[in-house]
Parts: C-alpha cells; structure tokens; sequence
C-alpha cells in the first residue's frame, strides 16, 4: 500500500470518477485502475463494485476509504 494509491483512492470518491482523478492527478486513466486493482489485491477485498457504469464504493469500500483518510 503506498500514499500514491491512498490519494487515488480518495480523489476517485470525491469526484465521483476513474476519469476525474485520473484528469486532477495528470496520470492515464489505466494507471489509476491499475493503482486501485493492485491495491485490491493487497487488502483481499474489492473496494470498488464496477458492476454499474460508474464505479461504486463496496461496503468494505466504505469501511477502509473512512479509515485511510486519518493519513
């Protein structure tokens, strides 16, 4: 887990969007997903359902967005 994908994870909630963050954080789209899917893997838990055209925060999601904005 690096500060990078903990500052990505929380610029995708607060504007809504993959493509937001990625645009306010001057990196490729992919490399966001890429960030947030390795990220996933690390903690054993998806934290973004993408069953939906947006991608939405998971229940877990939620938990471990409120705890990562401490840092």
């Amino acid at each position: 887990m690096t500060l990078d994908q903990l500052a990505a994870l929380d610029l995708i909630v607060e504007t809504g969007s993959f493509r937001a963050a990625a645009a306010q954080m001057h990196k490729a789209q992919s490399a966001l997903s890429y960030a947030i899917r390795n990220l996933e893997e690390e903690l054993g838990f998806q934290i973004f359902s993408r069953e939906q055209y947006r991608a939405e925060l998971t229940p877990e999601g939620r938990a471990f967005h409120s705890r990562s904005r401490r840092l």
